[in-house]
Protein backbone atom coordinates (compact mmCIF):
# COMPACT_ATOMS: atom_id res chain seq x y z
CA UNK A 1 0.00 0.00 0.00
CA UNK A 2 1.36 3.43 -0.99
CA UNK A 3 2.37 5.61 1.94
CA UNK A 4 0.28 8.78 2.35
CA UNK A 5 2.87 11.55 2.44
CA UNK A 6 0.61 14.52 3.08
CA UNK A 7 -2.88 15.35 4.28
CA UNK A 8 -4.32 18.68 3.11
CA UNK A 9 -6.83 19.93 5.68
CA UNK A 10 -9.48 22.44 4.58
CA UNK A 11 -11.88 23.79 7.23
CA UNK A 12 -14.97 25.33 5.67
CA UNK A 13 -18.15 27.15 6.64
CA UNK A 14 -20.84 28.26 4.17
CA UNK A 15 -18.52 28.60 1.17
CA UNK A 16 -19.63 25.74 -1.06
CA UNK A 17 -18.81 27.44 -4.38
CA UNK A 18 -15.35 28.65 -3.36
CA UNK A 19 -14.63 25.30 -1.73
CA UNK A 20 -15.30 23.50 -5.01
CA UNK A 21 -12.73 25.75 -6.72
CA UNK A 22 -10.19 25.06 -3.97
CA UNK A 23 -10.69 21.32 -4.23
CA UNK A 24 -10.36 21.49 -8.01
CA UNK A 25 -6.84 22.90 -7.62
CA UNK A 26 -5.92 20.34 -4.99
CA UNK A 27 -7.10 17.44 -7.13
CA UNK A 28 -4.70 18.43 -9.92
CA UNK A 29 -1.39 18.12 -8.06
CA UNK A 30 1.72 16.59 -9.65
CA UNK A 31 1.95 13.91 -6.97
CA UNK A 32 0.47 10.50 -7.45
CA UNK A 33 -3.12 10.49 -6.22
CA UNK A 34 -2.29 7.82 -3.65
CA UNK A 35 0.50 9.92 -2.10
CA UNK A 36 -1.78 12.53 -0.53
CA UNK A 37 -5.31 12.98 0.75
CA UNK A 38 -7.68 15.91 1.21
CA UNK A 39 -9.71 16.30 4.38
CA UNK A 40 -12.61 18.76 4.26
CA UNK A 41 -14.02 19.67 7.69
CA UNK A 42 -17.46 21.21 7.28
CA UNK A 43 -17.89 23.26 10.44
CA UNK A 44 -21.65 23.66 10.66
CA UNK A 45 -22.40 24.87 7.13
CA UNK A 46 -26.08 25.42 6.37
CA UNK A 47 -26.94 23.63 4.18
CA UNK A 48 -24.24 21.00 4.83
CA UNK A 49 -21.43 20.72 2.29
CA UNK A 50 -22.05 18.23 -0.48
CA UNK A 51 -19.21 17.03 -2.69
CA UNK A 52 -19.82 15.39 -6.04
CA UNK A 53 -18.30 12.00 -6.66
CA UNK A 54 -14.97 11.90 -8.45
CA UNK A 55 -13.11 8.82 -9.61
CA UNK A 56 -9.93 10.81 -10.35
CA UNK A 57 -7.39 12.42 -8.08
CA UNK A 58 -6.69 11.81 -4.40
CA UNK A 59 -9.06 10.56 -1.75
CA UNK A 60 -11.27 13.37 -0.43
CA UNK A 61 -12.74 12.80 3.01
CA UNK A 62 -15.67 14.98 4.09
CA UNK A 63 -16.18 15.28 7.84
CA UNK A 64 -18.58 17.48 9.79
CA UNK A 65 -18.30 19.37 13.05
CA UNK A 66 -21.05 21.51 14.57
CA UNK A 67 -19.81 25.11 14.59
CA UNK A 68 -16.76 24.45 16.75
CA UNK A 69 -14.85 27.26 14.98
CA UNK A 70 -11.82 26.98 12.74
CA UNK A 71 -9.14 26.01 15.28
CA UNK A 72 -11.11 23.04 16.57
CA UNK A 73 -12.08 22.11 13.00
CA UNK A 74 -8.39 22.07 12.00
CA UNK A 75 -7.51 20.01 15.05
CA UNK A 76 -10.24 17.50 14.19
CA UNK A 77 -8.95 17.20 10.64
CA UNK A 78 -5.44 16.64 11.98
CA UNK A 79 -6.66 13.94 14.38
CA UNK A 80 -7.97 11.76 11.54
CA UNK A 81 -5.22 12.51 9.02
CA UNK A 82 -3.10 9.65 7.68
CA UNK A 83 -0.36 11.80 6.19
CA UNK A 84 2.95 12.37 7.93
CA UNK A 85 2.78 16.03 6.86
CA UNK A 86 -0.25 18.23 7.52
CA UNK A 87 -0.93 21.09 5.12
CA UNK A 88 -3.55 23.63 6.18
CA UNK A 89 -5.28 25.94 3.72
CA UNK A 90 -8.50 27.93 3.78
CA UNK A 91 -11.56 27.23 1.67
CA UNK A 92 -11.13 30.27 -0.60
CA UNK A 93 -7.62 29.45 -1.83
CA UNK A 94 -6.31 28.55 -5.28
CA UNK A 95 -2.93 26.84 -5.67
CA UNK A 96 -0.64 25.68 -8.46
CA UNK A 97 -0.04 22.06 -9.46
CA UNK A 98 3.20 21.81 -7.47
CA UNK A 99 1.78 23.23 -4.22
CA UNK A 100 1.73 20.04 -2.14
CA UNK A 101 5.07 18.91 -3.54
CA UNK A 102 6.65 22.27 -2.64
CA UNK A 103 5.62 21.83 1.00
CA UNK A 104 6.94 18.28 1.03
CA UNK A 105 10.29 19.36 -0.42
CA UNK A 106 10.59 22.17 2.15
CA UNK A 107 10.18 19.71 5.02
CA UNK A 108 12.81 17.45 3.51
CA UNK A 109 15.13 20.46 3.44
CA UNK A 110 14.20 21.79 6.91
CA UNK A 111 12.99 18.85 9.05
CA UNK A 112 10.93 19.85 12.07
CA UNK A 113 10.14 23.33 10.75
CA UNK A 114 6.80 25.10 10.56
CA UNK A 115 6.54 26.08 6.89
CA UNK A 116 4.52 29.10 5.77
CA UNK A 117 3.69 29.72 2.11
CA UNK A 118 3.10 33.04 0.38
CA UNK A 119 -0.30 34.65 -0.21
CA UNK A 120 -1.36 36.85 -3.11
CA UNK A 121 -4.62 38.38 -4.26
CA UNK A 122 -6.01 37.38 -7.68
CA UNK A 123 -4.34 39.15 -10.58
CA UNK A 124 -7.69 40.26 -11.97
CA UNK A 125 -8.45 42.06 -8.70
CA UNK A 126 -5.48 44.39 -9.23
CA UNK A 127 -7.60 46.66 -11.42
CA UNK A 128 -9.21 47.94 -8.20
CA UNK A 129 -7.34 50.67 -6.28
CA UNK A 130 -8.16 49.12 -2.93
CA UNK A 131 -6.95 45.66 -3.96
CA UNK A 132 -3.59 47.18 -4.93
CA UNK A 133 -3.45 48.99 -1.57
CA UNK A 134 -4.31 45.79 0.31
CA UNK A 135 -1.67 43.80 -1.55
CA UNK A 136 1.02 46.33 -0.64
CA UNK A 137 -0.19 46.39 2.97
CA UNK A 138 -0.18 42.62 3.39
CA UNK A 139 3.26 42.22 1.83
CA UNK A 140 4.86 44.59 4.33
CA UNK A 141 7.28 42.76 6.56
CA UNK A 142 7.40 39.60 4.46
CA UNK A 143 10.79 37.88 4.20
CA UNK A 144 12.70 38.78 1.06
CA UNK A 145 13.75 35.24 0.25
CA UNK A 146 12.88 31.60 0.70
CA UNK A 147 14.16 30.02 3.90
CA UNK A 148 14.24 30.42 7.68
CA UNK A 149 12.87 33.62 9.17
CA UNK A 150 13.76 35.25 12.48
CA UNK A 151 10.17 36.33 13.20
CA UNK A 152 8.86 34.27 16.11
CA UNK A 153 5.17 34.60 15.19
CA UNK A 154 5.31 34.55 11.38
CA UNK A 155 2.46 32.25 10.38
CA UNK A 156 -0.84 32.06 8.53
CA UNK A 157 -2.99 28.94 8.77
CA UNK A 158 -4.38 29.80 5.33
CA UNK A 159 -1.18 28.32 3.85
CA UNK A 160 1.08 26.44 6.25
CA UNK A 161 2.41 22.95 6.91
CA UNK A 162 3.72 21.07 9.91
CA UNK A 163 4.48 17.45 10.69
CA UNK A 164 1.63 15.54 12.30
CA UNK A 165 3.79 14.51 15.24
CA UNK A 166 4.97 18.07 15.89
CA UNK A 167 1.44 19.50 15.82
CA UNK A 168 0.33 16.85 18.27
CA UNK A 169 3.33 17.58 20.49
CA UNK A 170 2.45 21.28 20.49
CA UNK A 171 -1.13 20.54 21.46
CA UNK A 172 -2.66 21.71 18.19
CA UNK A 173 -4.37 25.06 17.60
CA UNK A 174 -5.76 26.78 20.69
CA UNK A 175 -9.53 27.07 20.29
CA UNK A 176 -9.76 29.76 22.99
CA UNK A 177 -8.09 32.25 20.60
CA UNK A 178 -10.44 33.23 17.77
CA UNK A 179 -7.99 35.48 15.93
CA UNK A 180 -4.21 35.06 15.95
CA UNK A 181 -4.45 31.34 16.69
CA UNK A 182 -1.88 30.60 13.98
CA UNK A 183 0.57 33.09 15.50
CA UNK A 184 0.00 31.49 18.89
CA UNK A 185 0.95 28.11 17.41
CA UNK A 186 4.07 29.68 15.89
CA UNK A 187 5.10 31.24 19.21
CA UNK A 188 4.72 27.95 21.06
CA UNK A 189 6.85 26.33 18.34
CA UNK A 190 9.63 28.94 18.34
CA UNK A 191 9.47 29.14 22.14
CA UNK A 192 10.80 25.59 22.16
CA UNK A 193 13.57 26.44 19.71
CA UNK A 194 11.61 25.53 16.59
CA UNK A 195 12.24 27.05 13.18
CA UNK A 196 9.82 28.87 10.86
CA UNK A 197 10.50 28.74 7.13
CA UNK A 198 9.03 31.08 4.50
CA UNK A 199 8.25 29.25 1.28
CA UNK A 200 7.75 31.46 -1.75
CA UNK A 201 7.46 28.32 -3.90
CA UNK A 202 4.09 27.45 -2.34
CA UNK A 203 2.04 30.42 -3.49
CA UNK A 204 -1.66 30.58 -2.70
CA UNK A 205 -4.15 32.94 -4.34
CA UNK A 206 -6.58 34.27 -1.75
CA UNK A 207 -9.98 34.60 -3.41
CA UNK A 208 -11.81 36.18 -0.51
CA UNK A 209 -14.47 38.86 -0.86
CA UNK A 210 -12.80 41.70 1.04
CA UNK A 211 -11.61 43.48 -2.09
CA UNK A 212 -13.30 46.80 -1.32
CA UNK A 213 -12.44 49.10 1.55
CA UNK A 214 -15.75 48.65 3.42
CA UNK A 215 -15.59 44.84 3.45
CA UNK A 216 -11.94 44.84 4.46
CA UNK A 217 -12.54 47.34 7.27
CA UNK A 218 -15.35 45.19 8.67
CA UNK A 219 -13.07 42.16 8.62
CA UNK A 220 -10.22 44.11 10.22
CA UNK A 221 -12.54 45.31 13.00
CA UNK A 222 -13.65 41.73 13.70
CA UNK A 223 -10.04 40.56 13.74
CA UNK A 224 -8.99 43.35 16.09
CA UNK A 225 -11.89 42.59 18.45
CA UNK A 226 -11.10 38.88 18.65
CA UNK A 227 -7.31 39.41 18.69
CA UNK A 228 -7.42 40.66 22.26
CA UNK A 229 -7.08 37.19 23.83
CA UNK A 230 -3.88 36.71 21.83
CA UNK A 231 -2.63 40.18 22.81
CA UNK A 232 -3.26 39.52 26.50
CA UNK A 233 -1.47 36.17 26.34
CA UNK A 234 1.62 37.75 24.77
CA UNK A 235 1.65 41.37 26.03
CA UNK A 236 5.42 41.75 25.51
CA UNK A 237 5.39 40.62 21.88
CA UNK A 238 6.53 43.68 19.87
CA UNK A 239 3.49 43.48 17.56
CA UNK A 240 1.16 43.48 20.57
CA UNK A 241 3.04 46.29 22.30
CA UNK A 242 2.48 48.34 19.13
CA UNK A 243 -1.21 47.38 18.99
CA UNK A 244 -1.69 48.60 22.56
CA UNK A 245 0.29 51.77 21.90
CA UNK A 246 -1.72 52.70 18.82
CA UNK A 247 -5.20 51.49 19.81
CA UNK A 248 -5.31 51.55 23.61
CA UNK A 249 -6.89 54.36 25.66
CA UNK A 250 -5.28 57.78 25.48
CA UNK A 251 -2.86 58.33 28.35
CA UNK A 252 -2.06 62.05 28.61
CA UNK A 253 1.15 62.61 30.50
CA UNK A 254 2.24 58.99 30.04
CA UNK A 255 2.68 59.13 26.26
CA UNK A 256 3.60 61.83 23.73
CA UNK A 257 0.83 64.37 23.19
CA UNK A 258 0.89 63.59 19.47
CA UNK A 259 0.07 59.94 20.18
CA UNK A 260 -2.87 60.86 22.40
CA UNK A 261 -4.20 63.21 19.72
CA UNK A 262 -3.95 60.52 17.05
CA UNK A 263 -6.01 58.15 19.19
CA UNK A 264 -8.64 60.79 19.79
CA UNK A 265 -8.85 61.63 16.09
CA UNK A 266 -9.29 57.97 15.17
CA UNK A 267 -11.92 57.61 17.89
CA UNK A 268 -13.84 60.57 16.45
CA UNK A 269 -13.61 58.99 12.99
CA UNK A 270 -15.42 55.90 14.28
CA UNK A 271 -18.63 57.95 14.63
CA UNK A 272 -21.10 56.77 11.99
CA UNK A 273 -21.64 60.11 10.21
CA UNK A 274 -17.91 60.75 9.90
CA UNK A 275 -16.94 57.24 8.90
CA UNK A 276 -19.73 57.24 6.32
CA UNK A 277 -18.41 60.52 4.92
CA UNK A 278 -14.89 59.07 4.76
CA UNK A 279 -16.14 56.08 2.78
CA UNK A 280 -17.79 58.56 0.44
CA UNK A 281 -14.49 60.43 0.01
CA UNK A 282 -12.73 57.14 -0.75
CA UNK A 283 -15.39 56.31 -3.38
CA UNK A 284 -14.83 59.65 -5.13
CA UNK A 285 -11.03 59.41 -4.99
CA UNK A 286 -11.10 55.86 -6.43
CA UNK A 287 -12.61 57.39 -9.55
CA UNK A 288 -10.71 60.66 -9.90
CA UNK A 289 -7.38 59.77 -8.27
CA UNK A 290 -7.04 55.98 -8.01
CA UNK A 291 -3.27 56.13 -7.59
CA UNK A 292 -3.06 59.22 -5.41
CA UNK A 293 -1.37 59.46 -2.03
CA UNK A 294 -4.51 61.10 -0.69
CA UNK A 295 -6.52 57.96 -1.40
CA UNK A 296 -3.83 55.86 0.28
CA UNK A 297 -4.10 58.11 3.34
CA UNK A 298 -7.90 57.85 3.42
CA UNK A 299 -7.67 54.05 3.24
CA UNK A 300 -5.25 54.05 6.18
CA UNK A 301 -7.46 56.35 8.26
CA UNK A 302 -10.51 54.17 7.65
CA UNK A 303 -8.64 50.98 8.42
CA UNK A 304 -7.06 52.47 11.54
CA UNK A 305 -10.42 53.68 12.83
CA UNK A 306 -12.00 50.23 12.42
CA UNK A 307 -9.06 48.46 14.04
CA UNK A 308 -9.21 50.88 16.98
CA UNK A 309 -12.98 50.37 17.32
CA UNK A 310 -12.57 46.59 17.39
CA UNK A 311 -9.69 46.77 19.87
CA UNK A 312 -11.55 49.12 22.23
CA UNK A 313 -14.65 46.91 22.12
CA UNK A 314 -12.44 43.92 22.93
CA UNK A 315 -11.05 45.80 25.94
CA UNK A 316 -14.55 46.65 27.16
CA UNK A 317 -15.74 43.07 26.73
CA UNK A 318 -12.68 41.82 28.60
CA UNK A 319 -13.34 44.16 31.54
CA UNK A 320 -17.02 43.18 31.60
CA UNK A 321 -16.11 39.50 31.52
CA UNK A 322 -13.66 39.89 34.39
CA UNK A 323 -16.19 41.88 36.41
CA UNK A 324 -18.80 39.21 35.83
CA UNK A 325 -16.41 36.49 36.95
CA UNK A 326 -15.53 38.42 40.09
CA UNK A 327 -19.24 38.97 40.86
CA UNK A 328 -19.96 35.28 40.52
CA UNK A 329 -16.97 34.45 42.71
CA UNK A 330 -17.96 37.01 45.37
CA UNK A 331 -21.56 35.88 45.28
CA UNK A 332 -20.56 32.26 45.82
CA UNK A 333 -18.44 33.15 48.87
CA UNK A 334 -21.27 35.28 50.28
CA UNK A 335 -23.76 32.44 49.87
CA UNK A 336 -21.46 29.99 51.63
CA UNK A 337 -20.90 32.45 54.49
CA UNK A 338 -24.64 32.84 55.03
CA UNK A 339 -25.42 29.15 54.91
Amino acid sequence: MTRVKASVIVPTHNRQIKLVETLGCLRRQRLEATEYEIIVVDDGSSPPVVLGESHEGPLIRLERTESVERSAARNYGASIARGELLIFIDDDISVEHDFVDAHLRAHAEWPGALVVGSMNLPEEAMVKPFARFRQRLERQGLPHRRGPTQSRNFCTAANMSISRDLLQDLGGFDGSIASGEDQDLALRHTGRGGQIVFLQDATAIHRDEALDVQSYCRRAEWGSLHMLAFCQRYPDLPDNVERARVNGPAMPGQEPLRQSLRKRIKLVLTLKPLIGAMFGVAWVLERIGPNSRVLDRVYRLLLGAHILRGYRKGLRDSVTSRAGSESVSTGSKYTRAES
